[in-house]
């Protein structure tokens, strides 16, 4: 990640810019956003956390984990996935402000260090 680890991040094309794929700290409103975007991007939402921001940093929390289907995937069978968890980040208690989201490739789990996609 080019990012900042210890910063909330509002904007969800921070997510896609900085690759902040399962360390970037979001807002709800941004992760609702990223899922919303990651299926036309070529990104498959697997995992979301839900945490407590306490500036800087959060508190992670077991109670507020959410997985997704695993790759490959098909991009309408994505953007079912990536809608469903937007859904359930838009329904998760008030306290739980702060949310790390972990992709995949459509067709692939991601491996470190990455290849380069063409």
């Amino acid at each position: 990640m080019k990012g900042d680890v210890k910063k909330l991040y509002h904007d969800p094309n921070a997510f896609f810019d900085l690759d902040g794929h399962a360390v970037m700290c979001l807002t709800r409103q941004a992760a609702i956003e990223v899922c919303r975007m990651a299926a036309p991007r070529g990104f498959l939402v697997v995992r979301w956390e839900g945490d407590i921001w306490h500036s800087p940093g959060f508190e992670a929390r077991l109670d507020a984990i959410w997985d997704g289907l695993d790759p490959p995937v098909d991009l309408e069978t994505a953007e079912r996935n990536n809608a469903f968890a937007a859904r359930m980040i838009g329904e998760e208690p008030a306290i739980h402000d702060t949310f790390v989201l972990t992709t995949s490739f459509l067709e692939r789990y991601r491996h470190w260090p990455e290849p380069t996609r063409h």
